[in-house]
């Protein structure tokens, strides 16, 4: 995974390409939904808590075998007082994700033990309805603080993003927005989501109503948001998952 981010970095990037989201602008956080999904020692991506049993996260995350959880964090890696380490039993791909184009990126963990819920550690409730474009959002997770040149944070950050209208993104990021996505991002700043990213949150009114996915090559451009998973489109498909299973 490393040699693959190492050879995305080096390679030309076109405007248009899409690059999963590995924030930027932005400060130390610790909310109380944000997971950390881990292979062995191996920090993979975000995701989200959103029932004590249930993680959510990017389709693209997926990796063999079980995936660690660790939930109420703040350092990348290093341990604190109140957290809880889960192991997925089960893995619940959305099963019309497009891996080319990224359209249904994501993906429900289904946890072994539940999560004991805290202040520190609480699920963050679907979006029911979509967002308006205006609306103010927030983004969080352990990726890259810097671009092109990758630093990886030692706490987990977060950053303010507002939501853009479908038209304008789909005239940023021609023939590669569906209806599935949504972009977020602040037109006078760098605030963005960016390497390390991927799977985390889009928290939008107290809800969760994205999954970071892809951007382009180089994060903090205010001229390309980001594109994140547009969660209310999901509704149905997450309920019933959680449901039967």
């Amino acid at each position: 995974m490393k040699l693959l981010l190492l050879l995305l970095l080096l390679l030309p990037v076109a405007s248009g390409a899409r690059v999963p989201r590995w924030v930027l602008e932005g400060h130390t956080c610790a909310p109380p939904w944000q997971a950390a999904l881990f292979r062995g020692r191996r920090f993979i991506c975000g995701g989200t808590l959103v029932a004590p049993r249930w993680v959510l996260t990017a389709a693209h995350c997926h990796a063999p075998g079980p995936i660690s959880v660790r939930l109420g964090g703040r350092g990348r890696h290093q341990v604190r007082p109140g957290e809880q380490r889960r192991r997925s039993v089960r893995i619940f791909r959305f099963p019309g994700y497009n891996e080319t184009s990224k359209d249904g990126d994501l993906m429900l963990l289904r946890l072994q033990v539940p999560a004991h819920l805290s202040r520190q550690v609480s699920p963050l409730p679907l979006a029911r309805t979509c967002a308006a474009p205006g609306t103010s959002c927030q983004i969080s997770g352990w990726g890259s603080t810097t671009s092109p040149e990758v630093t990886f944070p030692k706490d987990l950050h977060c950053s303010q993003v507002t939501i853009v209208p479908e038209l304008t993104c789909r005239h940023i990021y021609p023939d590669s927005i569906t209806p599935n996505m949504v972009c977020a991002g602040e037109p006078r700043s760098r605030a963005d989501t960016c390497q390390g990213d991927s799977g985390g949150p889009l928290m939008c009114n107290g809800r969760l109503q994205g999954i970071t996915s892809w951007g382009p090559g180089v994060c903090g451009d205010p001229r390309k948001p980001g594109v994140y998973v547009n969660l209310c489109r999901y509704g149905r498909w997450l309920q019933d998952t959680m449901a039967q299973n």
